[in-house]
């Protein structure tokens, strides 16, 4: 099982590295609510990072990691932030398999959240777990809505 501290410093590079994700495939989206989808995306996981380290700081400190420097130093090294597998989906721009890709990532995210809400201690940082879970939830279900869009032509598309 995963200690508290390497949930929380998976946590906060799996936000940043789904913000460079979602920026990357906003920039390769052709259809413009897939492209909004991530923008939106690339905003919501950034804030989820600063808010781990925000929420998780203190406690980590206690266990000798900087969580502001870790999170500075993921951000300094953003180039790298990606893994081959997310490279290689982003260089062949199609949006399905990225946008697979995300719904995966997401619901890993979720998972990872329940995870740790189960083994920090307080109501309230049980709360924030199961919080940020529901948020990885909504955009799981985002996500799936944008893909149903990728797959539907568009003159098969619902109007608005």
């Amino acid at each position: 099982m995963e200690s508290v501290v390497d949930i929380i410093k998976f946590a906060i590079e799996n936000e940043v590295r789904a913000k460079v994700f979602y920026g990357e495939a906003s920039e390769l989206a052709t259809a413009g609510e897939s492209k909004m989808v991530f923008m939106e995306l690339v905003e919501m996981e950034d804030t989820h990072a600063q808010r781990l380290v925000d929420i998780f700081g203190e406690y980590l400190k206690g266990e000798g990691m900087d969580a502001v420097a870790f999170l500075g130093d993921l951000q300094a090294n953003i180039a790298n932030v990606l893994n081959s597998e997310q490279r290689k989906l982003l260089e062949n721009a199609e949006m399905r398999p990225v946008i697979e890709f995300a719904i995966g990532m997401e619901a890993q995210a979720r998972d990872k959240y329940l995870e740790l809400a189960k083994l920090v201690e307080g109501d309230e940082l049980v709360k924030i777990c199961n919080d940020l879970a529901k948020e990885e939830q909504d955009h799981f279900d985002l996500l799936t809505e944008a893909r149903v869009g990728v797959e539907t032509p568009i003159d098969e598309r619902t109007a608005l």
